[in-house]
């Protein structure tokens, strides 16, 4: 099809995984791959155009000096670069072929393929760096871009390849431009990362490189010390490694994938981010003896966590996602491995937001958190609190049986003692106080006679 209008070459992602493949890299399944392609000796774009959509495809073209084809056809997507110039015969195909890898990331991605030669072509080593298991950059043309600092994080996470020591310098030499970076392009990079396994592999990248800094609620819990008795892996930015490793294992193993994965991943790396600075007590025993504890940790990490991702640009619902599994992420160990009571089940729930889903998220951090903890690895009590959630008890009675109606119908009126009434009806509910809409209206008018009779009493709740 495209030959019909020029040299077209495979490049990029598409070439690269084949190489991995070859020397039995890991190489993911993370969906449909896109397909790039570089079409030298074309005549001009509108001609490439005609020849796509001849074939039913939908083209959509971007750029002026260097056009781009934006191509779907069935469940394939092509990214078809119109590469201006002309190539007289297959030198000055190879020549051309060489100057662009020299414009791309990493060597790794700047092989391509001949289509009519059927042949790899190669102008910087990118195919003994692929059986190296190895990322390096392509040339100084590197540092045109700064986010491709985090593209290679990014790489390692997906395929746990090393860096080449010259790379790490170069991306340590980009660090001060962080800011060039627009804040539209982070989340991108940052929701692919976690399509990778080898989560701890990147982190080790991202602190080599000196872009750790750039994210400083991660940065803050480098070093922090654990107590041994429940941390034997060590400090708190290895068990968020470790983690999140065992969190993006799993979620491959269940085929959990897309924003399911995203969150589950990205809560279980940042679930302890609130041990930083003055989350962490050291607590000294009459016998002199020195523990180490986190209280409280839960609570401020879900601040901390919220605060990274809102400056990533992650999209609201991820953030709001992310902060509840890190803020509840403590409560399965509240009942020391027995199931919960109904009550407590209720409750959890309904600060999950009442989503099953999020509640199967839930027990997954807290897994990934029990998995993540070394020679001390053990499976987390938080599926035992998801069954007795996803119980008839539980998820079968999750409609509010106090609503805002019925305060209305009441006679009263929206506002902070409207809003703490409903709270305390959800508690009774959860509590099992009521368990029907009788007892409910029962409840509700004991509680309005009570507030009528004495509107002023001070009992702990806000009316």
């Amino acid at each position: 099809m495209l030959s019909t209008v020029g040299r077209p070459l495979v490049v990029g992602g598409t070439v690269r995984d084949a190489l991995l493949r070859e020397v039995d890299r890991p190489v993911p399944d993370v969906g449909p791959p896109d397909v790039d392609v570089e079409l030298h000796d074309a005549a001009d774009a509108e001609a490439v155009v005609a020849v796509l959509r001849a074939t039913g495809a939908v083209v959509v073209t971007a750029g002026a000096a260097f056009p781009v084809c934006k191509v779907v056809l069935d469940d394939t997507h092509l990214d078809v670069a119109v590469v201006p110039g002309t190539v007289a015969d297959d030198d000055a195909l190879d020549a051309a072929v060489a100057s662009s890898a020299h414009r791309r990331d990493l060597t790794v991605n700047a092989v391509a393929w001949d289509v009519v030669r059927n042949e790899l072509l190669d102008a910087v080593g990118g195919i003994d760096d692929a059986r190296a298991g190895l990322l390096r950059h392509a040339s100084r043309h590197f540092g045109d871009d700064p986010l491709r600092v985090l593209r290679l994080v990014r790489f390692v996470a997906r395929y746990g390849c090393a860096v080449h020591p010259e790379t790490i310098a170069l991306a340590r030499a980009l660090g001060d431009r962080w800011d060039a970076i627009a804040r539209e392009r982070l989340w991108p990079e940052v929701r692919r990362l976690t399509e990778g396994d080898q989560q701890s592999a990147a982190l080790a990248v991202l602190h080599a490189t000196g872009w750790e800094r750039h994210l400083p609620e991660l940065a803050a819990v480098r070093d922090v010390p654990q107590d041994p008795t429940w941390h034997p892996e060590g400090p708190v930015h290895v068990h968020a490694g470790l983690a999140a490793d065992a969190a993006a294992r799993a979620c491959r193993a269940a085929g959990v994938a897309g924003e399911r994965r995203v969150v589950v991943v990205l809560a279980s790396l940042l679930h302890d981010l609130g041990k930083a600075g003055s989350g962490t007590q050291r607590v000294v025993s009459e016998d002199g003896s020195v523990r180490i504890r986190s209280l409280g940790h839960e609570v401020s990490g879900a601040a901390a966590a919220t605060a990274l991702l809102r400056r990533l640009g992650a999209p609201r619902a991820v953030v709001q996602e992310v902060a509840v599994l890190v803020r509840e992420h403590m409560v399965a160990h509240s009942t020391t491995g027995a199931p919960p009571s109904v009550p407590a089940a209720r409750r959890l729930l309904r600060r999950l937001g009442g989503s099953l889903e999020t509640a199967e998220a839930w027990a997954r951090v807290c897994e990934a958190d029990a998995q993540g903890r070394g020679s001390a690895a053990s499976r987390s009590p938080a599926w035992a609190w998801l069954a007795v959630m996803a119980g008839d008890q539980v998820a079968g009675r999750r409609a509010r049986l106090v609503t805002g109606r019925d305060l209305v119908d009441a006679g009263l009126e929206p506002g902070p003692s409207f809003r703490a009434l409903l709270a305390e009806a959800a508690d009774a509910q959860d509590d099992g106080v009521f368990d029907d809409v009788s007892a409910a209206r029962r409840w509700l008018a004991a509680r309005l006679a009570e507030r009528a009779a004495d509107p002023d009493r001070r009992d702990g709740r806000r009316w």
